[in-house]
């Protein structure tokens, strides 16, 4: 039974009777009595919050191996982009509410609207308070790095929201993963290592592609799971446009394209050959290629996007380690 608000009475946050179903991904009543920013936490999404420290964490390490490291830039841009993909959720579960792709029933989503335990305007504010704080670490991360950090970390911040966001939202077609795959793969790596060196070099971005295929891959597993609602609501995903099969296999080859580019990197001389420690997450795999493809159902899909999760940290952290022993 759908839950609404008592009529003539519109709250921003509503912590009153138990909404929704606590049935494996959809949306969970066990809330329903929580705080504002208890809801605000469960709508950033926590386990997807790894996609946005992993290339943190990396860049720093690139930085780190090469003599350069403080903990001011490191922490300031760990948490503006944990901030950025926060908001980033929290702006998908506002749109895709207003838009009519979120309902009561729906596997993966926060709920907070839909459940009945929140207005839409609270998610937003919620948002806009994410993005406020991450500008103001901007700024010391300008103050640090100049304007080259001004220039990437707007790009990075503009990302976040043409994802989600405007008239045609990139989250709404083919070129959502290619999206992520930049932005969350590559361009925040270059500004982790930036706010420690300017010293940009190629290097840098090269090293940073392996980080990108299974952040993309989480993204497209979550496409794979929503396919049917996406179809409902309009959307153009990669599932859609490539059809199920055509997603399955993609979402094989970039997890492949991660390790592949760990070994052409370390045959180029680009990292450390310590950096093969990445192996060690290699038996994840197996489990993630069979169960993309067994799974049908949204409730049965929506481990597999989790596990996707757990596979880009631990491949991400092992890399990290990898690159610092052979620095």
């Amino acid at each position: 039974m759908e839950c609404r608000l008592p009529p003539g009475r519109v709250h921003p946050y509503r912590g009153g009777r138990a909404c929704g179903r606590a049935v494996g991904g959809r949306v969970s009543s066990a809330r329903a009595g929580g705080s504002l920013l208890a809801e605000w936490f469960w709508l950033a999404r926590p386990f997807s919050l790894t996609a946005a420290a992993v290339p943190v964490l990396f860049g720093t390490t690139l930085a780190l191996a090469d003599g350069a490291f403080s903990w001011g830039p490191f922490l300031a841009m760990l948490v503006a982009s944990l901030l950025i993909q926060a908001a980033t959720n929290m702006f998908n579960e506002f749109y895709d509410e207003k838009r009519g792709l979120d309902t009561a029933s729906s596997v993966g989503i926060a709920g907070s609207i839909v459940g009945g335990r929140m207005h839409a305007r609270a998610v937003l504010l919620g948002a806009l308070v994410c993005y406020v704080i991450a500008a103001v670490l901007g700024f010391y991360l300008v103050f640090v790095g100049g304007w080259t950090i001004l220039v990437l970390g707007l790009l990075s911040a503009l990302g976040g929201y043409v994802y989600s966001a405007g008239p045609r939202p990139l989250a709404y077609t083919p070129a959502s993963e290619v999206a992520v795959f930049l932005f969350m793969g590559v361009l925040i790596v270059v500004i982790a290592y930036a706010v420690q060196n300017l010293d940009l070099s190629p290097r840098v971005f090269l090293a940073a592609l392996p980080i990108g295929g299974p952040v993309a891959a989480i993204l497209l597993a979550n496409n794979i799971r929503d396919m049917e609602s996406d179809r409902r609501g309009g959307r153009r995903t990669v599932p859609i446009v490539l059809g199920r099969g055509g997603a399955i296999l993609v979402y094989r080859a970039l997890l492949i394209e991660a390790y592949a580019s760990v070994a052409v990197l370390i045959l180029l001389g680009l990292v450390p050959p310590s950096a093969v420690l990445v192996v060690l997450s290699a038996p994840l795999l197996p489990r993630l290629w069979r169960g993309i493809a067994a799974a049908r159902v949204p409730d049965l899909l929506d481990p597999v996007v989790k596990k996707t999760a757990t596979l880009h940290a631990s491949f991400g952290l092992l890399y990290c380690i990898g690159v610092l022993l052979g620095s």
